[in-house]
C-alpha cells in the first residue's frame, strides 16, 4: 500500500501549503495549524522517534507507564481483545464494551483553549501523514490522516477526503497513565479512534474505530513517504491559513 500510494500524494500535493490554502477546515480550540505557518510543509511528515515523543510532555505521569512503549494491536490475534461483551487488555479484564468505547469517547473530549493566543502559542510535534485502510481489501484508501501532538497531550489532525476533496479536523489526547489516544472525529460526539502513541511512531498502526457504545471497526494506518521538495510539492508557496473556528 505504500507503493501504491506514493504516486497519488506525491501528484496532488497533498498537505502542502497550496492545498491547505485551498482546504481550510474548522478546528475545536487546538489544531497544529496555528503552527503550521513556522516550518516547512515538509516537516509535519516527519516521523516521529519514541525517545522524542515519549519524553515530549510537560505533564508529569506515573515512571512505569512509559518504562516502555506499549503498542495496541485490535482483534483475536492481537492484545486488546473483546470477548462475551468485555474487553482485555493483554488478557486482564479492563472494563466492559460499552464502558470501554464510554472512556474513549472521554479521553477525546479536549477542554478548550482559554483563548485564540493560548491555541497559538502551543508547541506541536509532527506524527506524520497515513493512509487510512478500513479492511485488508482496500488497498487504495480514499481517506489520509496527518497528526500532530502537543506538549500537553492534545491530538490534533486533519482528514482529508481524496474522493470528495473535503477535510475535516480531528482532536483528541494521549491518556498519560496508559499511552492510550483517542481522538473525536469531526463535530461528532461519537465517532471516535483510538490507537496507541507507540503505535503513531511505527509505519504501521492498528486503530479501532468506535461508532458509539455498540460497533466497532479494525482500521490500519499506513504510513506515507513525504513527497520530494520539488516545484510541484511547494508551488503556491503563500503561508496557510490559520485554522477556522
Amino acid at each position: 500500500m505504500r507503493h501504491n500510494w506514493g504516486h497519488y500524494h506525491h501528484h496532488h500535493g497533498w498537505f502542502n501549503a497550496g492545498w491547505w490554502g485551498g482546504h481550510p477546515s474548522g478546528v475545536c480550540g487546538w489544531h497544529y495549524g496555528y503552527a503550521r505557518r513556522n516550518y516547512g510543509w515538509n516537516y509535519w511528515w516527519t516521523v516521529p522517534v519514541w525517545g522524542a515523543v515519549s519524553n515530549w510532555f510537560t505533564w508529569s505521569a506515573p515512571q512505569n507507564a512509559w518504562s516502555e512503549p506499549v503498542y495496541y494491536d485490535y482483534g483475536t490475534d492481537g492484545n486488546v481483545v473483546y470477548e462475551d461483551n468485555r474487553v482485555y487488555i493483554g488478557g486482564t479484564e479492563v472494563a466492559t464494551a460499552d464502558e470501554f468505547a464510554m472512556s474513549a469517547m472521554d479521553l477525546a473530549t479536549v477542554e478548550p483553549p482559554a483563548s485564540e493566543e493560548e491555541a497559538a502559542d502551543a508547541e506541536w510535534m509532527p506524527l506524520g501523514t497515513f493512509a487510512v485502510s478500513t479492511d485488508q481489501r482496500d488497498t487504495e484508501p480514499s481517506l489520509t490522516v496527518q497528526l500532530a501532538v502537543n506538549r500537553e497531550g492534545v491530538v490534533a489532525g486533519t482528514l482529508y477526503n481524496i474522493e470528495t476533496d473535503e477535510a475535516q479536523s480531528l482532536q483528541g489526547a494521549v491518556d498519560r497513565e496508559t499511552q492510550r489516544v483517542a481522538i473525536r472525529i469531526g463535530e461528532s460526539e461519537t465517532l471516535v479512534a483510538e490507537t496507541g502513541l507507540y503505535n503513531l511512531t511505527q509505519n504501521e498502526a492498528p486503530v479501532l474505530v468506535h461508532f458509539g457504545a455498540d460497533k466497532t471497526e479494525n482500521y490500519l494506518l499506513v504510513r506515507l513517504d513525504a513527497p520530494d521538495d520539488d516545484s510541484e510539492a511547494t508551488a503556491d508557496g503563500d503561508d496557510p491559513p490559520a485554522p477556522t473556528n
